[in-house]
């Protein structure tokens, strides 16, 4: 039996867990302030008291039914399509932060061209799998075309699956009408997903319109779904870790639920970013050892329903790249995905609780990811890797280095950092001991020269240009 230390959960403790969901959802319900929500529950048949909607344990475990254990989220490059669930997993950076913190420790607010070189980051990196339309919002935009322009870029800059913009119905619309654009039609853009939206449940157990109303349009416009909440135990949410992962999964499953509702079928990823709250600030601490408590349960609960799970990231607390920031973020990368989160919102950038990203972070982040998936791979186990030709014929006191199979996998069998250090001293000593930010920074500036744009028909981009204007003139 493999020794698993990282919240262990046997049978009688996930099925006390999933009681307690269910007693949650049953007894104190979850509000939904939004009309058409509502309408849908009470079609279905659902205890109502007002703008609360209480759930059966069979209604709920119906609707679990019809969510997939695993999808593809489509790219308009297929052989960038990415596979949720199972055995597979993604890596999607970091999203939502107003603020950058530059190379010396200056914070100043994101611009338009900052969401570019982002996009342009994620098209260079060889380790993360999704491009997201709201890396950092551009204060120089206007708001009217603002999201727009974001997912725009996305679809021009990179050829990659979209973790698209916030979640509320407008922007819904426009995600569908955007993709049917670059997909050539609506029933392409939506016959499959080609794009994942974050939905996040206000806690303790309240669905915001903006919330309810973009979880129905995007689900009837067959988008993935992302419903995850980020409780603060102490704040928003009990003070123990169990009570936080109950009321985490009671608020995510009533969401799953009312999306089955409206498309049965639809993809749906369970989970969060719950972590304990610093109640000396009342702030929440995302760099927290509790987070990642609350990550192995959360996962280990998502296998017990059959649903894809969403945890971890490059999380910090931290306001600069330093070792406090690489500490926090590794832990979160690494075990989350030894945990068996499906995808990894906020991968790579994020500072200070997610208010600010950070070019150096962000490559720094993605190297992290790197390494962690090729840690996880499966280790090949044939005639050849077991290599017992090459011993003996090495024998004892000898060298492989000009063995064949060294020369033949010498550039491929091995992680070769592009930022961390793997030289002597003196080496080091003569580049003027130079530290992991400042290479960090010198390798962001070898990305972004190094940025090829994707291939894409002009008249695409002109349409999706077409689209933006109208919003400006609406």
């Amino acid at each position: 039996m493999m020794l698993n230390r990282l919240q262990s959960l046997d049978r009688a403790r996930t099925e006390r867990l999933h009681h307690a969901c269910m007693e949650v959802l049953n007894k104190t319900g979850v509000i939904f302030n939004e009309p058409e929500a509502l309408e849908i529950f009470r079609e279905n048949g659902f205890r109502m008291d007002g703008n609360k909607v209480f759930f059966e344990e069979d209604q709920v475990m119906n609707a679990l039914k019809t969510t997939p254990s695993e999808f593809t989220i489509h790219a308009r490059n297929p052989e960038k399509s990415v596979r949720i669930g199972g055995d597979n997993f993604v890596l999607s950076p970091g999203w939502g932060a107003p603020f950058i913190v530059d190379a010396a420790g200056n914070s100043r607010s994101a611009t338009m061209a900052d969401s570019n070189n982002f996009c342009k980051l994620v098209q260079t990196s060889p380790h993360l799998d999704m491009i997201a339309s709201s890396m950092v919002p551009p204060k120089d935009l206007d708001p009217k075309t603002a999201t727009a322009e974001l997912l725009a870029s996305c679809f021009t800059l990179t050829d990659m699956p979209v973790t698209t913009n916030p979640c509320c119905r407008e922007n819904a619309i426009e995600t569908v009408e955007m993709a049917s654009i670059v997909w050539g039609s609506r029933e392409a853009a939506t016959r499959g997903p080609v794009s994942i939206v974050s939905i996040n449940p206000t806690s303790p157990l309240t669905y915001t319109p903006e919330a309810a109303g973009g979880l129905i349009e995007f689900a009837r416009g067959g988008q993935a779904l992302l419903i995850s909440s980020m409780v603060m135990a102490g704040l928003s949410g009990p003070i123990t870790i169990a009570g936080t992962a109950v009321l985490e999964m009671a608020e995510s499953l009533a969401g799953i639920v009312l999306a089955q509702l409206v498309n049965p079928g639809v993809p749906c990823v369970c989970g969060g970013t719950s972590c304990a709250a610093d109640l000396r600030f009342c702030s929440a601490t995302i760099g927290s050892p509790e987070l990642i408590q609350l990550m192995g349960i959360s996962t280990q609960m998502a296998r017990f329903y059959g649903l894809p799970c969403r945890y971890g990231g490059g999380l910090t607390d931290a306001h600069f790249p330093d070792m406090q920031a690489g500490i926090e973020s590794t832990l979160n990368i690494a075990l989350s995905l030894a945990s068996g989160a499906h995808y990894m919102h906020q991968a790579c950038g994020i500072l200070g609780s997610y208010t600010e990203m950070s070019f150096e972070k962000f490559v720094l982040d993605e190297e992290i990811g790197g390494m962690v998936k090729r840690a996880i791979r499966p280790v090949e186990i044939s005639d050849e890797t077991l290599a017992l030709d090459a011993i003996d014929r090495v024998g004892c006191g000898g060298s492989f280095l000009m063995e064949p199979m060294t020369a033949k996998r010498c550039r491929t069998e091995f992680f070769m950092p592009k930022v961390s250090v793997r030289e002597t001293y003196e080496k080091w000593e003569s580049r003027g001991k130079e530290d992991v930010t400042k290479a960090a920074e010198k390798h962001v500036k070898e990305r972004l020269a190094s940025y090829i744009k994707p291939d894409l028909d002009p008249g695409i981009e002109k349409d999706l240009k077409a689209y933006i204007a109208a919003r400006t003139n609406a």
